[in-house]
């Protein structure tokens, strides 16, 4: 079975299941037909960006594929070390997201408003390339 085949079952099973452990979501790929490790898990946890929410895995809400379009997105450096991005009213949070799950190098991180999200990058060199970056992603 393909990798994708097996995220995207992990993807419903977490969906319609309230599970709380890697063990747990074991058991039900098992019950699936899915013979997997913890480590695999683990990593395709990773790769689909689930977090815990409330003791319980939740996947992203954009998913693979989703359109990634916001109302607009117009940047701007602070210093060495920011990029200021403003965004349409209540559209930072969702770019935010999706400048998180892209892991472009250089970014250290983000913080999203509603309408601005701060990036902080390594140094002045590296704003210009993950601006680049940036608006690729949503292009």
């Amino acid at each position: 079975m393909s990798e994708q085949n097996r995220l995207s079952v992990i993807a419903d099973v977490i969906r319609s299941n309230r599970v709380g452990n890697q063990y747990e979501l074991k058991e039900l790929l098992t019950g699936k037909g899915f013979d997997t490790t913890q480590s695999s898990i683990s990593r395709d946890l990773k790769k689909l960006g689930v977090v815990k929410v409330d003791g319980h895995y939740k996947t992203p809400s954009i998913a693979p594929g989703e359109s990634t379009k916001v109302d607009r997105l117009d940047a701007t450096t602070a210093g060495d070390n920011l990029i200021v991005l403003k965004t349409g009213p209540g559209n930072a949070n969702r770019a935010g997201f999706i400048i998180d799950r892209s892991a472009i190098p250089g970014i250290l991180g983000t913080i999203a408003g509603d309408d601005t999200i701060f990036v902080a990058v390594a140094n002045r060199h590296q704003q210009a390339k993950v601006l680049r970056k940036i608006f690729s992603l949503f292009d």
